[in-house]
């Protein structure tokens, strides 16, 4: 963001002339100029013209012995004062404002020379001249083109070298260019050729603290260029302590405060600037960036927590990587499936089933196209026994993974059958003729199981219908011979 100039905020909503037209009042003042020598001692006889730069009107008078001339019942406006001795250079002060029912003090301090020297005032063409070079630097300065300014106010003070306001107005350019002790010694220099002028004063007065503002963002910038975030910070927030209202500075200190990872000062900062300047976009993209850097900069480091949980649970050591897992949860911005599929982890380490099964549940909500989360919770739904609840959740990870559902349930009944979980293995084969109702295999094992839980009819239907559909040489020729068995069995024996 570029830094708007201080000393222009202030100087350019004073008059850019050499006096406003005073109106006319019947109330008077006095003018009291004293002329001394390059010595500094009174000078008599000096004769003074007090001339008015409004209308044409002149005052002449000589001063006495303590070389003063006296004017009074002056009418307020703005005025030029000639000093004249034969002997001496003349000399002049403008533009002099006289204020009503006020005493105007001013020195005049003659040098030895020329008398009859000419004053540019005295030449139209140099009068042309100089309010030409006058009216341009204005104009620059204006512009904030403050180079050509000072070009043409220089040139503008050497036709008139005391006037005031031109050289008030120079001394400002080259303050708005960082010439800083130029600038205040022109300043100054205005101060004492009209001493009875306000503005000039107010602005020597806070020209250091100009100066030091102009330093502390030059010093706040170079610090954010060599990354020297804590230093842009210092600068910057001293700064804004001395312009509050400046939503600039803000700008700058949220800039400062984000690239240092204090990501929520820096959005509490920037708010305020938006605040005091809503319509300003480019705050606006800022606080935009600054979001995103925080939550990528979070992401970061969750993840890294997330690697410690990892190992840890590699470990075995549920509780501290559970620790781990809550702590980046906290972090990002969205529940995040897989944080929650490894807290499950660490409660099924725990053995605190419940818990598990609700942190698997959680993480299936939010990516239910897991089919790691889904074998996860049908796993531990089978280890407790909820055989429902286990094939329920086991069809859903095989769809999920685009197999078989069938073929992928008949081998979870084969492993309880070699875990002799009989009755469970059971009620899965059950469930994969409800899927597939020509599932041979199936009707083969569970005629076994019946056939054995003594339920021969049921035995009887099963392996008679593998039979018929059958295709394992050996399963056809155990189904035969223990449908044989059942045939003898069934018959009535003889006395």
């Amino acid at each position: 963001m570029g830094k708007r100039s201080a000393i222009i905020g202030l100087l350019m909503s004073l008059s850019l002339t050499l006096g406003a037209a005073s109106g006319r009042t019947q109330a008077s003042a006095t003018l009291v100029v004293t002329c001394v020598d390059a010595a500094g001692q009174p000078l008599k006889d000096v004769t003074v013209l007090v001339m008015s730069l409004q209308v044409q009107k002149t005052f002449e008078a000589k001063s006495d012995k303590e070389g003063k001339a006296v004017f009074k019942k002056v009418d307020p406006g703005v005025y030029r004062v000639l000093g004249r001795r034969k002997g001496y250079e003349p000399v002049y002060r403008e533009p002099i404002a006289v204020v009503a029912e006020t005493e105007t003090v001013l020195t005049l301090s003659l040098q030895p020379g020329e008398a009859s020297k000419r004053l540019y005032f005295e030449d139209p063409a140099l009068i042309q001249q100089a309010n030409q070079f006058l009216q341009d630097g204005l104009q620059a300065l204006q512009q904030q083109q403050f180079s050509e300014a000072e070009e043409k106010l220089a040139q503008f003070l050497k036709i008139a070298a005391f006037n005031a306001e031109g050289r008030f107005w120079y001394g400002v350019a080259l303050a708005q260019q960082r010439k800083w002790d130029q600038g205040e010694k022109e300043i100054r220099m205005a101060v004492e050729l009209n001493p009875n002028e306000p503005r000039y004063r107010e602005v020597l007065d806070r020209l250091s603290e100009f100066r030091k503002r102009d330093e502390l963002h030059e010093a706040g910038q170079r610090a954010m260029q060599n990354r020297d975030f804590k230093t842009a910070i210092a600068k910057f927030s001293e700064l804004l302590a001395l312009q509050p209202e400046n939503t600039d500075v803000r700008y700058n200190l949220a800039l400062a405060y984000a690239n240092d990872g204090q990501y929520d000062k820096a959005i509490e900062i920037i708010d305020e600037a938006i605040r005091q300047r809503p319509q300003e976009a480019e705050y606006q993209r800022l606080k935009s960036q600054i979001l995103e850097h925080k939550e990528y900069t979070t992401i970061q480091k969750a993840n890294e927590i997330l690697a410690e949980g990892d190992q840890l649970l590699r470990e075995g050591k549920y509780h501290d990587a559970l620790q781990k897992y809550e702590t980046a949860r906290a972090m990002v911005p969205r529940e995040e499936p897989s944080i929650w599929f490894a807290i499950g982890r660490c409660y099924a380490g725990l053995q605190q089933t419940d818990k598990a099964i609700a942190a698997y549940q959680k993480a299936i909500e939010l990516n239910p196209r897991k089919p790691e989360y889904h074998q996860a919770l049908a796993l531990i739904y089978l280890n407790e026994g909820r055989l429902d609840e286990a094939i329920r959740t086991y069809t859903e990870a095989y769809r999920q993974l685009g197999e078989p559902v069938d073929e992928r349930l008949f081998e979870l009944g084969q492993r309880l059958i070699q875990e002799n979980k009989l009755d469970m293995a059971a009620r899965v084969f059950e469930h994969v003729l409800e899927l597939n109702p020509n599932h041979a295999e199936s009707y083969y094992e569970l005629g076994v199981y019946n056939f054995y839980s003594a339920d021969k009819g049921r035995a009887r239907a099963l392996l008679t219908k593998y039979v018929e559909i059958g295709k394992d040489p050996k399963h056809l020729e155990d189904a035969k011979n223990i449908l044989a068995v059942m045939e003898r069995q069934a018959r009535p024996r003889r006395r």
